[in-house]
């Protein structure tokens, strides 16, 4: 039998980046599951826990608001699965969004500089 990994508060801000108050704050709104915690009440959060809260803080950067993962971890493979499929595709129309938002301003930068160096040849 494989002997569970315990990570304490300490580890877990160093291996998320994420703080002890939002750590607490996550699990007080139920983000996270409720962490067991040892003889002394320190909290000993496991692998899954790891994982949960790297993908929370990935998907937050896209800007996914936080209620979105309220239990979040009690939901089924299929259903996060889906979710992360739906939220892919967001994500790469909003890549595209931005890709031709870019090649706008690419021309108009490139306009104002001709522009610029005809004016100052004057």
């Amino acid at each position: 039998m494989v002997k569970q990994q315990y990570y304490s508060m300490k580890q877990m801000v160093q291996l998320t980046g994420l703080s002890k108050d939002t750590l607490r704050y996550y699990e007080q709104i139920r983000v996270l599951q409720p962490v067991v915690r040892d003889t002394n009440n320190y909290r000993k959060y496991v692998q899954a826990d790891l994982d949960w809260l790297k993908m929370v803080k990935l998907l937050r950067a896209t800007g996914i608001g936080v209620n979105e993962f309220i239990d979040g971890q009690n939901t089924s493979t299929r259903e996060r699965r889906e979710y992360l499929e739906k939220h892919q595709l967001q994500i790469k129309q909003d890549i595209q969004k931005l890709h031709h938002i870019h090649d706008l301003l690419q021309q108009k930068v490139a306009f104002l500089r001709n522009l610029e160096n005809s004016e100052n040849n004057h």
